[in-house]
């Protein structure tokens, strides 16, 4: 292929050399993580009254933990400081040479927990959360399930972002085009058959399979898989309007 007519100019090289520059590690991440054992229950006590930058990160290089913990403070001030925490640890699951500890806590806060971060947490961080599963997950039904979801919403919030540019609601299909040839999709795929086609059903069922089968990952699997069910304004709700004559 001419790399001149790449979508991505310099392709799948420059692609990670991109990422790589998101992956360098944080200074002393474990500064920032509490005790093993610390009580996480108390956390979900709001969070206020962060900690002014100029007297936590005073010297420190750019990377240290300090900085990132800092600015989570201050995003997440009013907010159970479990938040907070839960972030942090997703930050540092991100970069390379994690330690198993931020793992190890990250994993804690949805055994114990998860029920509640699920129940409120901002729709960004429970794609967070899902990516982090799909990273360092302990069983398979996490690792799957959180890169089915992660990758799910992602292409949802590509896709009807595009679409919302025509101007139109983002409950409503476009305009249905008769009497003219209709283009083909990409990829050499077959268009998908709106009336009959079970492509969304199946896709839906083996992500709540994942989510039923693993206790952990079932709190965060339900929350992200009913915003699904339930929202008419993505690609999934919209269908559904092609599919009202033809339901099995």
């Amino acid at each position: 292929m001419d790399i001149d007519n790449e979508n991505y100019p310099g392709g799948f090289y420059k692609l990670l050399r991109q990422l790589e520059k998101k992956e360098v590690p944080f200074v002393d991440p474990l500064s920032a993580l509490p005790a093993a054992d610390a009580d996480l229950a108390i956390l979900f006590r709001p969070l206020t009254n962060p900690v002014p930058a100029s007297a936590t990160q005073k010297g420190l290089p750019s990377h240290h933990i300090a900085h990132k913990w800092q600015s989570l403070r201050e995003e997440f001030a009013g907010d159970p400081e479990i938040w907070a925490l839960h972030a942090l640890c997703i930050a540092i699951l991100r970069r390379r040479e994690a330690p198993p500890e931020a793992r190890a806590l990250f994993l804690r806060i949805w055994t114990e927990h998860g029920a509640a971060l699920a129940a409120r947490l901002p729709t960004r961080w429970l794609i967070s959360a899902a990516a982090t599963f799909a990273d360092h997950g302990e069983t398979i039904d996490q690792r799957l399930g959180g890169q089915g979801l992660q990758m799910l919403f992602q292409m949802i919030k590509l896709h009807d972002s595009e679409r919302r540019l025509s101007g139109r609601p983002t409950d409503s299909g476009l305009p249905r085009v008769k009497g003219k040839d209709l283009d083909d999709i990409g990829l050499g795929m077959t268009p998908y058959h709106l009336p009959y086609g079970d492509l969304d059903r199946h896709m839906l069922a083996r992500l709540w399979r994942y989510g039923e089968q693993d206790p952990v990952l079932q709190p965060l699997a339900v929350k992200m898989l009913r915003m699904v069910m339930e929202d008419p304004r993505s690609i999934f709700g919209r269908i559904q309007r092609y599919k009202a004559h033809h339901k099995s």
